[in-house]
């Protein structure tokens, strides 16, 4: 069978073989394109499917070495076709986990838990415990990534236990799950993971691997919820973990998360001590990320510890180190770079952690600077204060002139910075979104016909109900793009009339009715009378039901959503509240940005694009109204806009 199993360092000698290549990590970008058109070349050219499929393969695993992670989702996802028509439920599965994995590096984190969570549904269902396993490590990985802390601690501990249970094992298959912390960009993965097959007792070491993995993320997990000795407790035990079995790449990025804790603590010294050990390990194994970690760290204790300059020294070379980085990519002309994964949630918190100690900084210049001042002042007569005064207005109209220069940089930098997000947002949309329900639709269907007679009545509804939950997909994706799009050209006609919006409530209503009672949510429409509001009735009709579809989403079973009306003068506002899950203020703050990431799945794991909430507020712009969001977390959210009454 095509899609046999071939792991570790016998599938890559096996596929070395029967292309005749050489075995040799590729080192540049054009290498990478050389030995890549080769392999394509022979892809199409060979009638043999055995060297097809095993091409195939390698074509991912270089993909994937190097970085261009976009063309590696096309070949794994041309491997899962593949495994689907020779029925090969394992292979697919497997497939579905590498694609959550690779998704969750480029921070496309609702593809990444689709397909995580179909890979999950497979090992659950047969059994696969390590599989298993490591799929919750990376949905743990997704979760924290979206600052869903609770969601993200049950996961990793659900893999906790189940590689506690399988320490004893010999037999089990290594795997490589250090995607979730050790994304490094400078890091090559291939000759540390080579180095490690090498070693004697591989196998074992591999549960100890997913330990250190699991053990580290709570521990930092726990950090960032400022629980000091949780956090403490964890990365201590994974710190034992990796110096057993010599892992010095996570013994740096362990201390290093040690010295964070240290540092909360107040324990100056042990901080100092495990800051700098684990700056040591990551200069010596070249883990850039990890090394600017531990500089923004350093930074903050030295400051705590009075010791400006010494902070000013660690600023620098994080400056100088991040400029490195970026000139090496430029200069190895890696043509992808556009297609590099966003910063995360780790790499944002150093940066506020970078501009925080250099305000604190400058402001101990200034003191110091202010404390010299002074003390000149005292030396000069009376005569040389109208000279000082003219110095002083001079200096103070230049900083004043530098300042609005930097404002006005800052204000262009961050508008064109908007821009690029945009179009990257709008493209891998179209690039990907649009793939992603296809697969999951085609997948199911070909799952469903090929173990017909195999499966139960209940996983053949299950199986219908991931086609028709994909179809709606395709179709709200695609009526939601081609509106934003005309409507970010200007080919969109806004065409004002007189509309009764008791009409038009219930015929919102009407669409999400059959949603709602799937999950025996209640609606409400609370009109006191009938009122005509001007207004494009497309636009509010569309406005109007993606508030309420949203409402129905983000509502568990049971609850209620209503639809109500205030008349206050010739404004009518509109408001759909909802007893669902809620937002916390950031999260509102950022409902309305396409860069925003809240993409969030809905209470019974609904999806979308994120597009709807933006599209809904430039509709209400042309109607010279905007949507109004107010949540609690755990208790609702309310959402609101008003139109002109006629």
């Amino acid at each position: 069978m095509i899609g046999q199993r071939i792991t570790g360092i016998k599938r890559i000698v096996v596929i070395f073989m029967m292309l005749g290549l050489a075995i040799a990590p590729v080192q540049s970008f054009a290498s990478v394109h050389s030995v890549t058109d080769s392999l394509v070349d022979m892809y199409e050219k060979s009638d043999n499917q055995q060297i097809r499929f095993e091409v195939l393969k390698k074509l991912s695993q270089i993909s994937f070495e190097s970085g261009d992670y976009l063309s590696a989702i096309d070949y794994i996802s041309k491997e899962s076709e593949t495994y689907l028509s020779e029925g090969d439920s394992l292979s697919w599965a497997n497939a579905q986990y590498n694609l959550g994995m690779i998704y969750s590096i480029l921070r496309s984190f609702d593809k990444a838990n689709f397909h995580s969570s179909l890979a999950l549904i497979y090992f659950d269902r047969a059994g696969y415990k390590r599989e298993a396993g490591n799929t919750f490590i990376n949905l743990g990985f997704i979760y924290n990534e979206l600052r869903e802390n609770e969601a993200a601690i049950k996961y990793y501990e659900r893999a906790e236990s189940i590689f506690d249970s399988l320490s004893n094992h010999r037999d089990l298959e290594a795997s490589y799950l250090n995607l979730g912390i050790l994304r490094d960009k400078s890091m090559n993965f291939g000759p540390l993971r080579d180095g490690f097959e090498r070693s004697q007792g591989f196998i074992l070491q591999s549960n100890q691997v997913a330990l250190i993995v699991i053990k580290t993320s709570l521990g930092k997990i726990y950090n960032s919820k400022n629980e000091i000795l949780i956090a403490e407790t964890y990365l201590s035990d994974a710190l034992g973990h990796a110096t057993a079995i010599g892992d010095k790449a996570y013994e740096s990025i362990i201390r290093i998360g040690l010295g964070s804790v240290y540092l909360k603590k107040g324990n100056n010294q042990d901080a100092l001590a495990s800051l700098e050990a684990g700056l040591e390990i990551a200069r010596q194994l070249k883990l850039n990320n990890v090394v600017l970690d531990a500089y923004t760290e350093l930074a903050s204790l030295s400051m705590k510890m009075g010791k400006s300059d010494l902070a000013y020294g660690y600023l620098n070379s994080y400056i100088q180190l991040k400029d490195s980085i970026y000139n090496e990519q430029i200069s190895a002309g890696l043509s992808r770079a556009h297609f590099q994964p966003g910063i995360g949630t780790r790499e944002l918190q150093a940066e506020r952690l970078l501009r925080q100690n250099l305000e604190q900084a400058l402001e101990i210049e200034r003191n110091n600077n202010s404390k010299i001042a002074l003390v000149g002042i005292s030396f000069f007569v009376l005569m040389l204060l109208i000279i000082i005064f003219r110095k002083y207005y001079s200096k103070t109209r230049t900083y004043d002139n530098l300042e609005e220069k930097n404002k006005l940089i800052e204000n262009q930098k961050s508008e064109l910075e908007n821009l690029i997000m945009t179009k990257d947002r709008f493209l891998s949309i179209i690039a990907h979104d649009l793939k992603n329900p296809f697969t999951s639709l085609l997948g199911f269907a070909d799952l469903a016909y090929n173990e017909f007679d195999e499966i139960t009545d209940a996983e053949k509804r299950s199986y219908l109900n991931i086609i028709r939950i994909s179809s709606q997909q395709i179709y709200s994706l695609l009526d939601n793009l081609l509106t934003w799009s005309r409507a970010q050209s200007g080919r969109i006609d806004f065409k004002p009339e007189k509309v009764s919006l008791s009409e038009l409530v219930e015929n919102s209503i009407d669409v999400v009715r059959s949603s709602a009672e799937n999950k025996q949510i209640t609606l409400f429409k609370d009109f006191t009378k009938e009122v005509n509001v001007s207004a494009d009735k497309n636009m509010l009709f569309t406005v109007l039901r993606n508030l309420l579809t949203n409402a129905v989403k983000f509502t568990p079973n049971g609850g209620s959503v209503t639809v109500s009306c205030n008349c206050n003068g010739n404004k009518a506002e509109i408001i759909v509240a909802d007893t669902g899950v809620g937002m916390t203020q950031d999260e509102v703050s950022r409902l309305f940005k396409l860069d925003g990431n809240m993409k969030s799945s809905g209470t019974n794991n609904e999806t979308g694009t994120g597009l709807g909430l933006i599209l809904c507020q430039e509709f209400m712009n042309l109607h010279k109204s905007q949507i109004k969001a107010e949540s609690v977390p755990g208790k609702g959210s309310k959402f609101s806009f008003t139109v002109d009454i006629v």
